[in-house]
């Protein structure tokens, strides 16, 4: 099918109600406060009948159905279910009802839509659709198929929110930078908020030290990307390393041993490949 023929059969469908396949966590993501999905949420299937009713009222929006079947006649389904579920439950619905040119929004996962599922073996326009952590529900990252995204960005701008598009092979990528600045930067910042205690700063003054540093260190590379990291930067910290590494380790060796993987991975990061990390000064000139 070309993409004017689909886009044809989506418009066709335009007034059918959109299902829902889910757990009761869906009554709280961000399907539930997104009115143009809640106007036009029909069928909705759960675990079991009971399920489906409870998250049906929770949304105030769509009904229970017990089968899969149900769903047959909706154009879009969203699915919210746990990462662990989404096998078996694309393959139950795909052996109860024909998918093909079926769009299916995969909510929340960390798969996209490449995985190799029976949904896309049976010719669902697959999609998958993430809100972006700390954006008050305005930023949203997808991937997948044409037509799907079309969808879910008229979908979302009719809500005045903003989506951005990925190609299916860079959400791992979208991963990386989340879990980088949620939980790999944490021990940087929990070992200078220490480093800063143990110097004498009392705990809330540390932290407000981190806390303004590491922000600039943020608006800096917004400004100016890697221009941010200066090639002083590089002496400076092998001479801190050179000159304090003993007293450090004697003092924290567990502390010592962060700052020091700390000093390598950011200079492993930013370095010139042209230029061997070991012929490069070890301490600033004076």
């Amino acid at each position: 099918m070309n993409a004017h023929a689909a886009m044809g059969k989506t418009n066709a469908k335009t007034s059918e109600a959109w299902g829902l396949l889910g757990v009761g966590g869906a009554s709280r993501s961000y399907l539930s406060r997104m009115p143009s999905v809640l106007a036009r949420l029909g069928p909705v299937k759960a675990s079991s009948y009971q399920v489906a009713r409870r998250l049906a009222n929770s949304l105030r929006a769509g009904f229970a159905v017990s089968h899969y079947s149900a769903l047959e006649c909706c154009p879009l389904i969203w699915i919210y279910e746990p990462e662990h579920f989404l096998d078996r439950v694309a393959r139950d619905l795909m052996a109860q009802m024909p998918v093909h040119d079926t769009m299916i929004v995969l909510c929340e996962c960390v798969r996209d839509s490449l995985w190799p599922s029976p949904l896309r073996a049976g010719g669902a326009r697959v999609a998958s659709l993430n809100l972006v952590e700390q954006s008050q529900d305005k930023l949203f990252v997808a991937e997948g198929h044409a037509d799907t995204l079309r969808v879910l960005d008229q979908l979302l701008a009719g809500e005045k929110r903003k989506l951005i598009q990925m190609p299916p092979a860079a959400k791992p990528l979208y991963f990386a930078g989340v879990q980088l600045a949620k939980y790999l930067a944490l021990p940087a910042i929990a070992a200078s908020v220490e480093s800063l205690r143990a110097a004498g700063f009392p705990r809330a003054q540390a932290a407000r030290l981190t806390e303004a540093l590491v922000t600039r260190a943020v608006a800096s590379y917004g400004k100016a990307g890697k221009k941010a990291w200066n090639p002083r930067s590089e002496a400076e910290l092998l001479g801190a390393l050179e000159l304090n590494a003993e007293t450090l380790h004697q003092s924290d060796p567990h502390l010592a041993a962060a700052y020091a993987e700390g000093i390598r991975t950011a200079l492993g990061y930013f370095a010139d490949p042209k230029v061997p990390l070991l012929a490069r000064p070890a301490r600033t000139s004076r």
